[in-house]
């Protein structure tokens, strides 16, 4: 599926299932995709985060590198920031992992199947998410910025992927089935399934609306 940049976005929803903290402790998670930027500066990938209520959020920095954020609140946080600058106008797989400790040091990234650590990102004395009402969305920020370019295969688990675990995903550049593997709760195939407006959700019950897009959004350019 491809995003505009300037509007374009899918709504999931909010669902427990997607939320990994109460609060008071955090439960490990991960999140997996593939992505092809048009523009890798602040490309928005996946988000439960909106303009006051903040859970997390995945995508690149103003740098091009990925990063990623756990928020207790809009001021406290935990995260990570990626090393390597994204390709635009390539498709790569990107992964963020979580243990559930509360430790900024076990946030992880993956790029296109090896590990791509840069530096942790804290503010304040994080504890733990909250579980908000906000939507998974795939491709906004909730504060109103936008991917350009394109995304597939995103992927959410209640577990932390291991090195082995990203790297079968990654399949040496190719997207394969992963519907049998532990911990998945949501798979978003970005169009392999689905009818517009909505995207299916291929293993759960969380599917997502596009929004502010057409079926022409449904493209045939993937990773392969």
């Amino acid at each position: 599926t491809t995003f505009d940049g300037t509007d374009d976005f899918v709504d999931c929803g909010d669902n427990d299932n997607l939320s990994f903290g109460d609060g008071v402790t955090d439960s490990p998670f991960s999140i997996s995709a593939w992505i092809k930027p048009l523009d890798n500066a602040t490309f928005r990938i996946a988000f439960k985060y909106g303009v006051t209520l903040k859970e997390y959020y995945f995508g690149t920095s103003g740098g091009g590198a990925l990063q990623v954020s756990l928020n207790a609140s809009a001021s406290i946080y935990i995260g990570r920031n990626g090393q390597t600058i994204i390709n635009e106008n390539v498709w790569s797989h990107v992964v963020c992992t979580y243990d559930g400790s509360g430790n900024r040091f076990n946030v992880n990234i993956y790029l296109n199947g090896v590990l791509d650590n840069g530096t942790v990102i804290s503010t304040g004395v994080y504890t733990a998410m909250s579980n908000t009402s906000e939507p998974f969305e795939i491709g906004r920020y909730g504060g109103g910025s936008y991917a350009s370019g394109n995304i597939d295969e995103t992927a959410v688990f209640n577990s932390e992927l291991s090195a082995s675990d990203v790297t079968s995903i990654y399949n040496s550049g190719t997207p394969n089935d992963i519907s049998a593997m532990s911990g998945l709760v949501s798979w978003w195939r970005m169009g392999d399934g689905s009818t517009y407006p909505q995207i299916n959700d291929a293993v759960g019950s969380n599917n997502g609306t596009m929004t502010n897009m057409s079926s022409a959004n449904f493209v045939t350019d993937v990773p392969t």
